[in-house]
């Protein structure tokens, strides 16, 4: 479960790193951080977000969300979060509670459009 300190670190963080992306909070209980990015190719406003239930992180990898969607092989069913466009990214890496954040979710996002966006 998620410490008010563990938030506080990840918002600090973010906005060193990632400013035009906001904090968030639902209602469902979820936390995360949602900004806007240009395709590097294209020039097109992709709208990434990043989410996790509050009571399951750190333990779990927030869910990363990229709008329109790109590179349809690269997305999986999200039962987790519930995601209105039933799908999240892979990532398909290893997650280090201990050491990994939100801006990593969000930094390997951003690769991942850097490299799809056509």
């Amino acid at each position: 479960m998620m410490k008010d300190a563990r938030w506080t670190a990840e918002v600090a963080i973010m906005d060193r790193y990632f400013p035009q992306f906001a904090a968030f909070k639902t209602d469902g209980g979820s936390v995360g951080f949602c900004g806007i990015v240009r395709g590097p190719r294209t020039g097109r406003e992709y709208t990434i977000t990043v989410k996790v239930p509050a009571r399951r992180y750190p333990e779990m990898e927030p869910a990363a969300y990229i709008q329109p969607r790109i590179a349809v092989g690269h997305w999986q069913f999200d039962e987790v979060n519930r995601d209105p466009s039933g799908s999240r990214l892979d990532f398909a890496r290893p997650w280090a509670p201990a050491r990994d954040t939100f801006a990593n979710c969000v930094l390997v996002a951003i690769q991942f459009l850097e490299a799809f966006d056509r």
